[in-house]
């Protein structure tokens, strides 16, 4: 088991290049503002996987970087769901919460040199939330094609995903860590290491049902309607 979670470790770190090929086949689909955040979200992805592992070889914590890359991938996410047609209140409230959660936690209880857990437990259900009102709106507004043929749709899975299969972990793995051995502790993260590989093999399917045509009006890219529009 513990040599299949370090061959996750490492699939894990190299997944998020899937995506960011995708896009690069596509430049065309750059002009969609939901695009732009979301390849800004996955070049940081990159660079905080690749950064992460390249401390640990030097025998150096990456627990800063990683807690620094969940703040801004929560206030990356909530602008892509607030570009969505999504219930707005539900962000500004999360954003809100999360804030001064996030603000307490890391001035009074885990500060940012160790593992946040209670902010990744709490921002990965707000988000988790964004997933599940967005879901909602879909079944209020479905497209007229094929929904598995519909970006947002792939998009919203894999947060759906993700989040929903990783918040535990976040809430947990800091107890892991300190009460198991650090190969039992390996072989639990290697769980969430298989979310982030299936996270961003959705996110590069999301990109390819991306429409070309899209390109052309960038504002129209966030409701089935516009899909609807170009079929």
């Amino acid at each position: 088991m513990l040599q299949v979670a370090n061959i996750l470790l490492y699939v894990s770190i190299f997944s998020v290049l899937i995506p960011i090929l995708f896009l690069f086949k596509k430049i065309r689909i750059f002009k969609i503002m939901l695009i732009k955040v979301l390849a800004i979200l996955l070049f940081i992805s990159a660079v905080a996987d690749f950064g992460s592992y390249a401390l640990v070889k030097m025998g150096k914590s990456n627990l800063s970087v990683s807690n620094i890359y969940f703040v801004v991938q929560f206030f990356l996410l909530s602008y892509i769901y607030y570009l969505l047609p999504n219930n707005k209140k539900i962000i500004y409230i999360a954003l809100i919460f999360f804030t001064v959660f996030y603000i307490i936690n890391t001035l009074f209880i885990q500060p940012i040199t160790i593992d946040q857990n209670w902010s990744n437990f709490v921002g990965g259900v707000l988000i988790f939330i964004y997933s599940m009102s967005y879901y909602l709106k879909l079944l209020d507004n479905m497209p007229t094609t094929n929904i598995f043929s519909f970006h947002l749709f792939w998009f919203n899975t894999a947060i759906f995903y993700y989040f929903g299969a990783s918040v535990l972990i976040f809430l947990c793995i800091d107890f892991v860590l300190k009460n198991i051995p650090a190969d039992e502790g390996i072989i639990i993260w290697g769980f969430h290491n298989f979310n982030n590989i299936i996270k961003n093999i959705l996110f590069a399917v999301a990109i390819y049902y991306v429409k070309t045509e899209q390109s052309e009006d960038p504002n129209n890219e966030t409701t089935p309607d516009a899909i609807k529009n170009q079929s």
